[in-house]
């Protein structure tokens, strides 16, 4: 129903600069859950606090999961010193699925203290049958909120 008035909305609206909001998740993430990691490769580079993992990448956190042909693991270091992922950068054939919600593009930054992500290059959102396109999606995972902006396209179920 949400998606319903969304295309209405995007029906009344110019071509420019198009903007709608999408739910993503059920809002109840948990940041703090571990991050489980697969991958065919991994390259570490402990001066730059960089790992690069390669081939078939699955990240699962909870029940978000994400793939990906390549994730670029970047670390920061917190106040005791410790080292901790600070940010999952994507690239190639990305999905991400949390719950029942799923996106998919080329380009994805998972930043993990915030609980967002931002993902780019033709994004395809599905959720219950219905489809949410544009050039990118904005996803706050702890509150399920997400933004669908650019070119942004609908295909509703009736």
């Amino acid at each position: 129903m949400l998606l319903r008035a969304i295309a209405l909305v995007l029906l009344a609206l110019p071509a420019v600069a198009q903007e709608a909001s999408v739910g993503f998740g059920r809002g109840e993430f948990d940041r703090s859950a571990p991050v489980d990691v697969a991958a065919d490769n991994l390259e570490v580079d402990q001066a730059t606090g960089r790992a690069v993992l390669q081939g078939n990448v699955v990240v699962a956190q909870g029940e978000l999961r994400l793939s990906a042909d390549t994730v670029v693991v970047d670390y920061a270091t917190d106040a005791a010193g410790e080292r901790r992922i600070d940010r999952l950068n994507a690239s190639g054939n990305v999905l991400i699925v949390a719950g029942e919600d799923a996106a998919e593009g080329q380009e994805a930054v998972y930043t993990l203290g915030t609980s967002e992500i931002l993902m780019t290059g033709d994004v395809l959102v599905t959720q219950a049958g219905n489809t949410l396109a544009g050039d990118r999606l904005a996803i706050n995972l702890a509150s399920g909120a997400g933004t669908v902006t650019g070119r942004v396209r609908t295909t509703l179920q009736p």
